[in-house]
This record gives C-alpha cells, structure tokens and sequence, in this order.
C-alpha cells in the first residue's frame, strides 16, 4: 500500500534571533553570569565565554553535558536499584507488579504481509488502528526474537524404532544443521496493564486499598481487557490467545534479576553471577519521516541477528489532546510569523508541523483517528560482545535507511531494561503525539511463526531460511491438498513428507492410494506392504504401512475401483483413533466422479474426530474450485500446498483471493527437475503463509529416485 502519513516530533521550543532557545541561551550565558556575580574580570569573562561555547555546542552521544551529567548521577544511584527491587511476581494469568500494577499478555499468531495484495494490507492496517482506537488503556507491543533450537525435537527423534536408521540418522543431522545456522524465531505479545491508584482507569467500584483482596479487581478487570483485544485481533489473517500458567512465568523470569553487572553508559549486560550470559544494546526512536510503509518494523526484524522491539501505545483523550495541538498552533503560527518579521528564513520545517498540527486536529475532530503516545525502542542482543555490535551496527543501517532517527539511551541502560522487560513499564518515555492511523503503520505482526517442537519439516522458508516445522495432527482439521503441474515436485514433497512423518510419528499408519505406481519403493523402504487392486471390494488392511496401487496405468476401470478402496479405507479408519496418513494421489481421478467427490468430501470433513490427516494430490487447484464438493473439501482443508502450474483459472484466483504476485509466483516457482529443489506457496489457515524450499536428504533423494525410476 502506499505511504502512510506521519507527523513530525511535536515540540517546539521558541527561539531567539531564529536560533537560540531558552536553554541553549541558559547554556552559553549561566558561566558569564557567575564570573559577573563572584569575581568579574575580562580573563574571567574569557574564560566563561569559552566555557559557554563548549557547553552549548559539546554534545557526547548527541546529547548536552547538563543533560549527560544528570543523567550520570540518576544512573550512578540507580543502577542497582533493579537489584533491590522485590521482583514482580507471576500468578496463573497476570505478572503483579512492584508499584500497585498488574499486567497481562495476549500472545498473537502472526500473517505474512509480504504476500498480502493491497487491499489485504489496508485491510490489515484498519483492523489494527481500530485495535488501538478502541484501547483507553496503555499497551506495549512486544516483538521478541530467540534462537531457534531444536535440541528438543530432536531428542524426540532419537528413539528406538522400526523405521530404518539411515532414513532417521539423516534426518536428525538435517535438524542440527538447522540449530546451527544461528536462526531466529520472532513471538508477537500484547502487554495490557491495569493500576489500583487514584489516577488508574478501574472504575471506581474497582478501587480497592485491602491488601489481601486487591489482588481480584485487578484479575478481573485484566481479564475484561485481555478479552477485548483478543476480540479486536481476531479474524481471518490473525490470531490471539491469552498467555498463562508457564508460559507467562517463563516471560517473567526471562531476564536476570539486575539491570547491569558491569557499570557501561550504553550497554546492559550479565554474567556469571546469573547463570546466563548476555549482552544487550538498546535505542529508541525520535523521529520519523513524513511517510512510513505499513509494516516497517519488519525490516529490522529480518536483521542477522536477535532483535526486541517495544512499541508503547498510551491512549490521549481527545479533548486533552486537541487542547494541546491548539496550543502548538498558536504557538507554530506565531514562531513563523516572528521568524519572518525580523527577516530570517528557513521556516520550512515549522510550516511542516504546523501542517501536521492541523492534519490531527482534523482527524480527531472527524473521529477518523484518536491520539496517542507513541514509542518505538530497539534492542539488539547476543551472547557474544562483539555479535551485539554487528546486530546493533545493522539496526541503525537500516533505520538510516527508512530515514528514521534514534538516540541512544546513554547512562540510562537501567531503564531501557525495564521498558524491554515484559514485567516492568515504560521506564524510558520516550513518546512523542501521532495519531493512532500513523502508530498503526508499526503494524509487528508480519513476521511467520515457525517455533515448534513437534510435527514434521515441510521446507525452509524463503525469506528467513528458517524451517517450517509443523504438525498436522494439531490443526482444526488434519488435512492438506498438494497441487501442482506435472513435474512440478508435488509428488517428491509428498514422499519427503511421508519418510519423515514416518519417522517423527509414533504408531503412525501410512496408507497411499496409488493410482501411478510411484509409491510403493517409499512404502517398502518403509517395513510396508503393497497390495493391487484388483475389483474386489475385499482389501486387507494389516498393522504397517501399505500401498494400494493399480495393475495397470490409465484404465478407466480403474476409476470405480478406487472409489471402493476410498469407501473401504474410510470404514477402516475410522474403527479407531489411532494415527493414520492417507495420501491419494490422481485425486482428480474421484474428483470428475460424483460418488468419489462424495466420499472424499464425507472423509475429510470427518477426518478429526478419528484422528486421520488426509493429503490429496493433484495437477490443478481447479480439480477442486470448479464443484461444490470441492469447495467444500477446500474449506475445510487447512494445510494447502500450490508447486508451479501452467494455468491458473480465474475461479481459482477468485476462490483463493490469490494477489498479482501470487498468481504470477505459481509460473515461477522452481521445479525439482530444473533446480536442486522445488518451492511452493504452503498456506495454512490461521499459521502460516509463505514460499517455501522443499529439500530432501540424501538417502530420502535416493529412496524416491529408486521408486521413480521402476
């Protein structure tokens, strides 16, 4: 979408002969007033002069000697006042905090914005401005990154077991090699306070002052809040839940219990002494261009290395607000006007602000927008010194870049390791007024979650070569539909899918409907059996894997027999609920068959509730969109999987929403028989939505290699 608009920082200070301000004035003459007032002499007044120049044009870390000498003091008494402090304390679902508040996190499952049309992005940029429009409360939008570590999961692999140990061993070292790429993750949170003071926003009846049940009005008035931000996220590209129990107290007691070990004017960093090891190196933003891409954050997240971002959100009423732009205009209006009288120039960038003064007073006189406080701070973060430098280096690279500006927050890390810690405020405040249409533009949740430590590798992520981790047997429903031209590799996908299910499932079994011959080498490489069709209606369905293929290719025939095998599988299954893969490949084969498209659709709608995931396979996703099973299969199918296609029917595009760019990605997607891995488009409802790099082992490469060529 195009830029979105936002205003300049706010402040105006007047200035005489166009220049000075109040301070600065103070700074340049304070040292002559003092050598006037004790002992006046022209070498004193030298002197003094010389010191009032330094002091107004020395400025360390961009900031006065007034301003870093008081900051030296406050950081020299309280650097350890962290220390000190009693730690916040975590309770099933809140973090009860040390000064008489009380906060709550809602975790969000985020979309792709890199794959949105731009409708879907302004559609994405409303929905969270009316997330903050509807806020009276303060939040903070957390945007977390941690190394993704496998170490879990693959100690879950490594078990006993009847698949073989080649297929396992190198598929462990695929996972480790992953580890070891020094990959990230990023997890989005809602932080949502509550306070029990005079100036809280509890209504009145909330306001209790007995210690022993303070405790409810704050629980229940978080739990109101939390629920009406899930209700505001909510929808069809994003996902919230309310963070508790564990998970809550593992955010909690993620941090050591101290701001600094080693006293640094810009550093935050810890050691030994709390069994971890860390370095942190933080900045906040104070500036913005006068338009934004929605989404902007996402640029810093994608920075090698770990980032944190805080974005503050404090609501403004809007009579308390419009008051104040008022004010500034009045003030703006006669600042020009002065500027212009005693014939300076360079009243640009005040005309700018007045611009934008009226531009907000429009907006919250039209109730377009609200008016917040907006903060943006920025941390960099790494195990080793000399990684969080580069990782800091590259953040303010790419804010030059986005033509942002920042300060660092000098003598004042204590503070910037409150406000990064998800149990302590905003201990920096360092906001500036906007409008909540601008603070929206900061819109966090476009990053992909691929942090599990369970289900299967589907592929590495295009654009983080992160790896796709996930389990089928957790969606709403288990299934999935791989679709693709010929020699796409939809078929490779599938058996690579298979081995590994194989491997990562216990007590799985694995049924392929196989109308092509191509998967029975898997499925014998497997410990499986292969049995034919042959017109019956009496199939055997031994414990292991199996494969019902044709005797022949082609016949047609062969249709009426698969819609029987179909019929005979879905009765099996569902006896019980143990672990089933069903793969059908051809499925257009039942698809142009009334009966086949009713038992498919009869199976996968019901394919939960006996704990069978289902995978069709098929050359075209216009096998499915062009009847009304299919639809039906297609909704409720959540795991959809598009390889290149040759064509891609209108009513394909329509049914799927696919933009401009995803529709042109399905001719451009690699192919297995023309690169060294194949991509697809992996979609799945409410998790994911990215382009993906299907690669296999070497020994899963020679198992399907094997079977394709008999």
């Amino acid at each position: 979408m195009t830029g979105i608009r936002f205003p300049g920082k706010l402040e105006v200070s007047t200035k005489f002969f166009g220049q000075f301000t109040v301070k600065d004035l103070l700074r340049l003459l304070t040292p002559s007033a003092l050598v006037y007032i004790l002992t006046p002499s022209i070498l004193g007044f030298v002197f003094a002069a010389f010191l009032g120049a330094v002091w107004y044009w020395f400025t360390p870390y961009g900031q006065h000697l007034d301003t870093l000498i008081y900051n030296l003091v406050r950081y020299r008494t309280h650097q350890k006042k962290i220390e000190m402090e009693s730690d916040p304390t975590s309770f099933t679902k809140i973090i009860r905090m040390s000064d008489d508040r009380a906060a709550a996190l809602v975790k969000v499952t985020p979309t792709n914005l890199d794959m949105k049309t731009e409708d879907e992005r302004k559609a994405l940029h409303s929905l969270y401005r009316r997330l903050l429009d509807t806020v009276n409360y303060p939040v903070h939008i957390i945007s977390r990154q941690n190394h993704l570590d496998l170490h879990d999961y693959i100690q879950k692999l490594d078990k006993p077991g009847e698949i073989r140990h080649d297929i396992r061993h190198q598929y462990m070292l695929r996972c480790r090699e992953f580890s070891e790429q020094d990959l990230s993750y990023t997890t989005h949170y809602i932080k949502i306070f509550a306070e029990r003071d005079a100036d809280s926003l509890l209504p009145n009846f909330l306001r209790l002052t007995d210690k022993e049940i303070d405790e409810k009005p704050l629980t229940e008035e978080l739990n109101s809040r939390c629920n009406e931000v899930i209700d505001a996220i909510n929808s069809a590209e994003l996902q919230a839940e309310r963070v508790t129990d564990n998970e809550l107290k593992t955010l909690n007691n993620f941090y050591p219990g101290t701001a600094s070990e080693n006293i640094e004017p810009n550093w935050t960093s810890f050691g030994k002494k709390f069994n971890t090891k860390g370095y942190r190196k933080s900045l906040y933003l104070s500036e913005y261009p006068s338009t934004v891409e929605l989404g902007w954050p996402l640029q810093l997240l994608r920075t090698e290395g770990l980032v944190d971002i805080t974005q503050v959100i404090k609501p403004r009423s809007s009579a308390e607000a419009s008051n104040k732009l008022q004010r500034l205009s009045e003030k703006l209006n006669a600042e020009i006007d002065s500027i212009l009288s005693h014939g300076y120039r360079g009243t640009n960038k005040l005309e700018t602000l007045l611009e934008d003064t009226e531009w907000i007073l429009d907006l919250l006189a039209e109730r377009r927008s609200t008016a917040v406080d907006y903060g943006v701070y920025i941390t960099a973060k790494a195990n080793d010194k000399q990684d969080c430098i580069q990782t800091y280096r590259q953040i303010q690279n790419r804010l030059d870049t986005l033509q942002i500006q920042y300060t660092k927050p000098v003598l004042r890390t204590d503070q910037a390791f409150k406000t990064d810690h998800p149990a302590y405020g905003d201990a920096l405040n360092e906001t500036q007024l906007a409008p909540s249409t601008s603070a929206a533009a900061g819109f966090p949740f476009g990053t992909q979650s691929t942090r599990q430590d369970h289900g299967v590798i589907y592929g590495v992520d295009a654009s983080d070569q992160a790896p796709i981790l996930a389990d089928r047997f957790q969606w709403s429903s288990h299934s999935m539909v791989r679709m693709g031209m010929v020699g796409s590799g939809k078929s490779y996908a599938a058996k690579i899918e298979l081995l590994r299910s194989a491997v990562v499932y216990d007590n799985l079994q694995i049924i392929a409907v196989d109308p092509k011959q191509e998967y029975r080498q898997v499925i014998k490489e497997l410990g499986g059996s292969i049995q034919n069709l042959d017109g019956s209606s009496d199939y055997s369905f031994p414990d292991g894997h199996i494969c019902f293929q044709v005797e022949d290719r082609g016949q047609e025939e062969n249709v009426q027999e698969l819609v029987e095998l179909v019929r005979e599988i879905y009765s099996y299954v569902s006896q019980d609920s143990a672990k089933t893969l069903v793969l059908m490949d051809e499925a257009r084969i039942l698809m142009n068959d009334e009966t086949g498209r009713q038992i498919l659709n009869q199976f996968v709608l019901e394919g939960r509730d006996t704990n069978t995931a289902v995978t069709l396979v098929t050359q075209n996703a216009s096998h499915f969109t062009y009847c009304r099973e299919g639809r039906e299969i297609l909704d409720n199918v959540p795991g959809k999987v598009f390889m290149r296609h040759d064509r891609v029917p209108e009513d394909v595009v329509d049914y799927f929403n696919l933009s401009q760019r995803e529709r042109q990605e399905l001719y451009e997607l690699k192919t297995g028989t023309e690169s060294e891995h194949s991509e697809a488009l992996l979609k799945i409802s409410g998790k994911l939505d990215t382009r993906v790099k299907i690669e296999s082992t070497d020994i899963e490469h020679r198992i399907i290699n094997q079977g394709e060529n008999q």
